[in-house]
């Protein structure tokens, strides 16, 4: 899988990676394997998808989660690229939040939060869809874990992210970016790898919906008055955006609580 852009991703890596520094991934996830990549294809208007990154960032975690607990789904649900299909199919083309996307597909319960950023919350279509696993659990109490705005401090992000992919749980991130205009947004993106050293992290392997690409970015992460930022600072795609808070954070446990 990705062969088309393995060697790119390893000289990167190879070429940016910390003396000193662990890798940890997400269970069953290499630099090259076992991590997922859905894009967008840029459609706008009621029934397209450019609004719909968050749809991504959930699609991504379920194909792999499913993937990690095959014996766990129940037959009829969606798998890999169709798990996407049918964000796009239940969901119109508009702004949401992950973490009630991904309660959707386990419970079928989903709350209309506003994502932020002058963006109205996603209209579900489709009263008749998700809620996959809501008579065979687990639900989703039992493997999703988030930090909202004010308590994704430093330390805590820090702790939360070393102790899930110590794991291998994998996650989605919310950033907020500043338009050219100077108009703030948020962008959410999969994470399935961590470097840390010494108990602090230096970079994230993000995958984006935005990049057209199907491929692994590696990310510097740099600490500022208390927060983590992504360090996109000379990055040969991301370089215009220089640094980006991270903000909220939904986990995804590689198998249910106990």
């Amino acid at each position: 899988m990705h062969r088309f852009c393995s060697l790119i991703v390893l000289l990167l890596f190879m070429l940016n990676e910390p003396l000193n520094a662990a890798t940890l991934w997400a269970r069953g996830v290499t630099a090259e394997t076992g991590w997922q990549d859905y894009n967008k294809s840029w459609t706008r208007g009621k029934d397209g998808d450019d609004l719909l990154c968050w749809a991504a960032v959930c699609s991504n975690l379920l194909a792999w989660w499913q993937q990690q607990n095959a014996a766990l789904v129940p037959q009829g649900t969606p798998t890999g690229e169709a798990v996407w299909a049918a964000y796009k199919s239940a969901f119109e083309n508009e702004g949401s939040d992950p973490d009630q996307g991904l309660r959707w597909w386990f419970s079928g319960v989903y709350a209309r939060q506003n994502p932020g950023g002058g963006m109205s919350c996603a209209t579900l279509r489709d009263s008749a869809a998700g809620g996959y696993y809501r008579e065979h659990g687990p639900a989703p109490e039992q493997l999703l874990y988030n930090g909202r705005w004010a308590e994704v401090t430093a330390q805590r992000l820090t702790d939360v992210l070393l102790r899930g992919f110590r794991r291998g749980d994998a996650f989605w991130v919310g950033v907020s970016l500043r338009k050219p205009d100077g108009r703030h947004f948020m962008h959410s993106v999969n994470l399935w790898g961590i470097d840390e050293s010494d108990g602090r992290i230096q970079a994230v392997y993000m995958c984006d919906s935005d990049d057209r690409l199907t491929m692994l970015h590696r990310i510097p992460v740099v600490e500022s008055e208390g927060r983590l930022y992504l360090d996109c600072t000379g990055h040969p795609m991301y370089g215009r955006i220089g640094r980006a808070v991270i903000d909220v954070y939904t986990g995804l446990r590689c198998c249910a609580a106990e």
